[in-house]
């Protein structure tokens, strides 16, 4: 199946290529989280502050769906 990503923040550096302007069409196997698209394209967990799946929040075990668009975002500091 394929899904849309886009990754905001500094998080695109992980990707080679990446454009923060279009982001990336990802083929990924039936049944993949989101732990398993970051893996994929090399983004490390650690990294990952927030995601969202077609304007949902969810969490980095949540599985995809067939052309559903993954928002990444990094962690967010500051006070």
């Amino acid at each position: 199946m394929q899904v849309q990503v886009k990754l905001y923040g500094t998080l695109g550096k992980w990707v080679a290529g990446y454009d923060h302007r279009t982001g990336l069409a990802v083929k990924v196997d039936d049944g993949a989280t989101v732990a398993d698209l970051m893996a994929q394209l090399g983004v490390p967990l650690d990294k990952i502050g927030m995601v969202s799946l077609d304007g949902r929040l969810v969490g980095k075990a949540t599985a995809l769906r067939s052309g559903v668009l993954v928002k990444v975002f990094h962690p967010i500091f500051g006070g």
